[in-house]
């Protein structure tokens, strides 16, 4: 039985240290596993310029190799970790609605001890387990890149009456790829991208959108998802949506999010619509849309990269050479 596990520590502008910890016992409600592959996110990189008190890393997948009492994971089962730590009693996760928790205290990777590391402990009821037909660099996918991308269109579809003739993707990062790749099995018809990345636009139109063209003209989208958070991506969004539309605030910064004082904005009758993560009551919709688009997915945008190559894999990562890094061991395809 393994007793030690190495992991990741970022200290603080871009700098990442390697440790190696004693692995004591399972907590009761928790289990370990070990970090088959855990890929990176943008958001980590606000960790590797500001240094994080926990081990970062929020995109998991692994397998089981101890669980705590009263837990009735089996060992040996390939799962990935949901993010937010959810209380499972309150009534928005009695029905489902895990990413609405109304005590949610931590998220796995900010506030407790997340991937970039051999092992990680998790709560049992974070623990997703992988279908035997999925391969785990696929899975990990159903985190961030699919299942936030597909719960945004989902929730963007409520304020529809019907399909959604022609969106625009402000964003071509990873989460905005994914956003791409399963519009077309969430009822949106016409997909337009945009980035001022050419590569990351190239990428958009592999995966089947079409490059949005003067995105300087108001009023041609009857959905936007902006997903950079950048100001001017939130700007674009909001001088491109149709009157009736919707503006989906998918991507995040730490600037405030604004609404223009302009005639035009006031005079636009539209919904903007703010999504977080995804509900567990989602996931088996995540699967199949994972069967249909996430090996496509893997194979245009992860890299895979050992832990020990952690620090190259963040310099890729923040010049842009890499959409998609991913920290992985042998056992995760």
């Amino acid at each position: 039985m393994t007793t030690t596990s190495s992991r990741a520590r970022f200290t603080g502008d871009g700098r990442i240290d390697f440790e190696r910890v004693d692995l004591g016992p399972v907590a009761p409600g928790e289990v370990r596993l070990r970090v088959d592959v855990c890929a990176l996110c943008g958001s980590d990189k606000r960790l590797l310029a500001a240094g994080s008190p926990v081990v970062p890393g929020h995109e998991i997948g692994g397998t089981v190799v101890a669980a705590g009492e009263g837990v009735q994971v089996p060992a040996g089962t390939r799962a990935i970790v949901y993010i937010p730590v959810y209380c499972g009693t309150c009534v928005r996760c009695a029905a489902g609605l895990t990413n609405q928790c109304l005590d949610l205290g931590q998220l796995v990777g900010w506030q407790r001890d997340g991937g970039f590391a051999e092992h990680v402990d998790v709560p049992a009821r974070c623990v997703l387990p992988v279908p035997d037909d999925v391969p785990l660099d696929v899975a990990v996918l159903g985190l961030d890149t699919v299942g936030t991308a597909a719960h945004a269109l989902r929730l963007a579809r409520r304020t529809r009456d019907g399909d959604v003739a022609r969106a625009l993707v402000v964003g071509a990062g990873p989460l905005g790829l994914g956003v791409v790749a399963v519009a077309p099995h969430l009822g949106v018809g016409e997909v337009h991208a945009y980035d001022p990345h050419p590569g990351r636009l190239a990428t958009a139109v592999r995966l089947g959108a079409s490059a949005a063209g003067d995105l300087t003209r108001e009023n041609q989208y009857d959905l936007v998802v902006e997903v950079s958070g950048a100001a001017a991506a939130r700007e674009t969004a909001q001088r491109v949506v149709t009157p009736g539309g919707t503006v989906v605030a998918l991507g995040e910064s730490n600037e405030p999010y604004t609404m223009p004082a302009t005639p035009r904005w006031r005079r636009t009758d539209c919904f903007t619509v703010r999504s977080f993560y995804f509900p567990i009551s989602e996931v088996p919709e995540n699967w199949a849309l994972l069967r249909a688009v996430g090996a496509t997915l893997r194979d245009t945008l992860t890299h895979p990269l050992p832990l020990a190559d952690l620090p190259e894999a963040f310099a890729r990562f923040v010049a842009g050479d890499h959409v998609k890094p991913c920290i992985v061991t042998e056992d995760a395809r």
